[in-house]
């Protein structure tokens, strides 16, 4: 009973401070920020392949005025670690450095050369380690930080699980990630919002649709007050901090494709827009 309240507490007492945060952040508003979410079905396992799908999708958002541009889950190599077949040395090549890596480099001089903020999911390797993990990268290409997806369930016997709750300070104000999975625990969600998130960005890549998704995301964003963008091979969804959907476009019912299925009718991919209330912040420094 006394856990049962504590909690209820937590609950509320985060949900005041965003309100708070909330209510300044609309005084101050002047202007909305334009978030693009690139809905891609994934190719298992290819990272030249899925970034030779990615890299036009994100100039196309940029022309379309997005400044912060939001991957899938582990968008570069197609979700691998759902495929336990793929021997574990193939899987663990998969793993992505930071800052080191090949694709994280590139997926840099996109973010500077477009002079966007882009949330890039992907499995990252730190050393022996991998973690399934979300990079924020600034319009100079300079990584504003990165989020380790926590909840992993079948995951685990070959990720690690991330333990921070940390925020990034954009020029759109202040931002949470967290991973799929994540959406589903609603203390872990609240954490990050009591860390100062005045918006959620969530790739993703499991569940999906009006039936056994949206209704999660909506009680997140309702108990903290704060609008989050959720972006998945077959779907984008945007809820705001009374729990109402504010976009919902789904595509297909699919989530991945073999390399022969590229540029069929079960290839659908789409940029979606939104365009978010916020405070705007100055930029962040070069």
């Amino acid at each position: 009973m006394l856990r049962r309240l504590a909690r209820v507490l937590l609950f509320a007492l985060v949900a005041a401070w965003n309100g708070t945060a909330l209510a300044q952040a609309t005084a101050g508003t002047n202007g909305t920020v334009r978030v693009a979410g690139v809905v891609l079905k994934w190719i298992r396992g290819d990272k030249e392949a899925n970034w030779r799908r990615l890299e036009p999708m994100v100039r196309e958002a940029a022309r379309g005025g997005a400044r912060i541009v939001v991957t899938t889950e582990c968008f570069l190599d197609g979700y691998a670690i759902a495929d336990k077949s793929i021997p574990l040395e193939q899987y663990r090549a998969l793993g992505e450095p930071i800052p080191d890596g090949v694709y994280f480099k590139r997926l840099a001089t996109l973010a500077k050369e477009l002079r966007i903020q882009l949330v890039a999911g992907f499995t990252e390797a730190d050393g022996e380690l991998r973690h399934n993990t979300a990079v924020l990268l600034g319009p100079d290409g300079q990584l504003l930080g990165k989020y380790r997806k926590h909840q992993l369930e079948h995951e685990l016997v070959r990720n690690t699980p991330g333990s921070a709750h940390p925020t990034f300070a954009t020029s759109a104000g202040r931002a949470g990630l967290m991973i799929c999975a994540d959406r589903r625990e609603p203390q872990l969600v609240s954490r990050i919002c009591a860390e100062g998130a005045q918006f959620l960005l969530c790739p993703s890549g499991g569940m999906f649709g009006p039936k056994s998704n949206d209704p999660i995301l909506q009680a997140r964003s309702r108990e903290n007050r704060v609008p989050i963008v959720f972006v998945h091979p077959a779907e984008f969804l945007v809820t705001g901090p009374t729990g109402d959907i504010l976009m919902r476009e789904l595509l297909g019912n699919v989530l991945l494709i073999s390399p022969a299925e590229i540029g069929t009718a079960k290839d659908q991919n789409k940029v979606f827009y939104y365009d978010l209330p916020v405070a705007i912040q100055q930029p962040v420094a070069r």
